[in-house]
């Protein structure tokens, strides 16, 4: 699940900073909105795949893609309504661009350190995190 997670972020995190070369001008609240869009996805993935998986009692890879594609798409439509509500107070911003590192931070940390719950256990091996690297496996 983890790594699900990460695949939303990192391009989703891209893609914001290249819109804003060509769209910061014309929006409002730009990083208050692509920081909640971003967040929105690695929230309505695991709140997605866990529901489903809670009934059908198994995780399907069809359903599992469009989770992910829910999620993005999610993201992106309250990040579009943020950009075109009214310029909130610009706090918001400084707010949304910490909020975002911490994100971004959290991703790469517990990567490498991860709790010992069920949302970073790897489902193959059981184990948490990257235990081991080898020049195979690069």
């Amino acid at each position: 699940m983890w790594e699900h997670l990460k695949l939303g972020f990192w391009p989703a995190l891209v893609w914001a900073l290249i819109e804003y070369r060509s769209i910061k001008k014309s929006t409002n609240n730009f990083f208050f909105a692509k920081t909640v869009g971003i967040y929105l996805i690695p929230i309505v993935i695991p709140i997605l795949f866990y529901s489903y998986t809670a009934v059908l009692g198994e995780s399907v890879l069809v359903i599992d893609i469009l989770t992910f594609v829910v999620a993005v798409i999610v993201g992106q439509l309250v990040s579009y309504k943020l950009l075109t509500y009214r310029r909130l107070p610009h706090i918001m911003t400084k707010i949304s661009l910490v909020a975002l590192v911490l994100l971004g931070v959290a991703f790469v940390l517990f990567t490498f350190y991860p709790p010992h719950l069920p949302l970073f256990r790897d489902p193959v091996t059981g184990e948490y995190g990257i235990t081991h690297l080898s020049i195979s496996s690069i």
